[in-house]
């Protein structure tokens, strides 16, 4: 909400009199979708669990009437690689099946959503398994611990039979494992060596066929680092995040009302266009005809895939080389000074 402020007022400053923006906070699955709940009256609940690298945090999840809504993004946050203690292959969703358990269990809840992305754990979800009561044996009957160095010894597997209803919602809609999936495109960004990359693809899908073998290719399995996959074998059905928050938000309908259609994300890349809240209002925007503005931290000298989507425009927020650290710092001045940009485009444009 506070970012599609600052960009409301830019546009109205350069614009001047006259223009109307209607603000539509979305979210794709990870951080912010509990917002869109509390924003509407949701509770949050406080629970004790610990990080994706064994530590104890304060998360919560949030209560919304009969619905429970788990961030995975607060079971187990990302971590910047210098607050990282040890490897992203020692990584775990237990924090999040911890956050899922404790929402199963509130007499209130009748179905929990669980929002999928902005995770630091690389684990296939094998950690919220654990959590939720599965439990994995090796050849000789043994149990084993529910982490990545397990994938490869597991033969038997006892997954959880839930009470309640669980849906997934996935901020980008990628297998579990392929060139797409959870080791390939989200390892590098959560400290995966590329030397390791073979070998943690390989011995994943060999898990994966124990333990799910025909959820693997679904559609947002690799989801959270594989969490997506996971929900699916405790028997969750999974969406695309954007899309479910789109229409728990009537995105459609303001945008059929609306002359243009402003979104913004951190970085534009090839992720943008798999799932996550852009390619949802493209979709959205195209259906109406309706141009869109994207205003984003980082955008690619490509820009071709976009414009064949119906992008009018795509600005990055940096006027010119930058830090990263000094980039986010000047997040807010910069939105409202390239929304003002456009705004003034909008009055004369040509």
């Amino acid at each position: 909400m506070e970012a599609a402020q600052v960009i409301a007022e830019g546009l109205s400053r350069g614009y001047g009199p006259g223009l109307v923006a209607e603000l539509c906070p979305l979210a794709d699955g990870g951080e912010g979708s509990a917002l869109l709940m509390t924003s509407r009256g949701g509770e949050r609940q406080a629970v004790e669990v610990v990080d994706a690298y064994g530590r104890p945090r304060q998360a919560h999840w949030v209560l919304y009437h009969d619905v429970a809504l788990v961030e995975s993004s607060q079971g187990s946050p990302y971590c910047p690689p210098e607050d990282r203690p040890k490897p992203v292959l020692q990584t775990s969703s237990r924090g999040t099946g911890m956050l899922i358990r404790a929402a199963l269990a509130d007499e209130r809840v009748r179905e929990v959503w669980v929002g999928l992305g902005g995770t630091g754990s690389l684990d296939g979800g094998i950690g919220l398994l654990g959590s939720l009561g599965a439990h994995f044996l090796d050849a000789d009957g043994r149990g084993l611990e529910p982490s990545p160095a397990s994938w490869e010894q597991v033969v038997q597997t006892a997954l959880p039979v839930l009470a309640k209803p669980l849906i997934g919602l996935a901020d980008v809609l990628v297998p579990l494992t392929g060139p797409d999936g959870a080791v390939r495109r989200f390892g590098p960004q959560k400290g995966l060596a590329a030397k390791d990359a073979t070998h943690a693809e390989r011995a994943l899908a060999r898990w994966a066929q124990v333990c799910g073998p025909q959820y693997a290719e679904t559609p947002g399995a690799g989801a959270a680092g594989g969490m997506g996959f996971a929900l699916l074998c405790a028997g969750a059905v999974l969406h695309s995040g954007a899309q479910w928050w789109a229409e728990w938000t009537r995105l459609e309908e303001r945008v059929e009302a609306a002359d243009l259609v402003v979104t913004a994300e951190g970085r534009l890349d090839e992720q943008s266009l798999l799932g996550k809240v852009v390619s949802t209002v493209l979709a959205a925007s195209q259906r109406q005809q309706k141009p869109v503005v994207i205003l984003a931290g980082q955008v690619p000298h490509n820009l071709s895939p976009y414009y064949r989507r119906g992008v009018w425009l795509a600005l990055p927020l940096a006027p010119g080389p930058i830090s990263l650290p000094d980039a986010l710092s000047k997040t807010q001045d910069r939105l409202e000074a390239v929304s003002e940009t456009v705004g003034r485009m909008l009055r004369r444009p040509f």
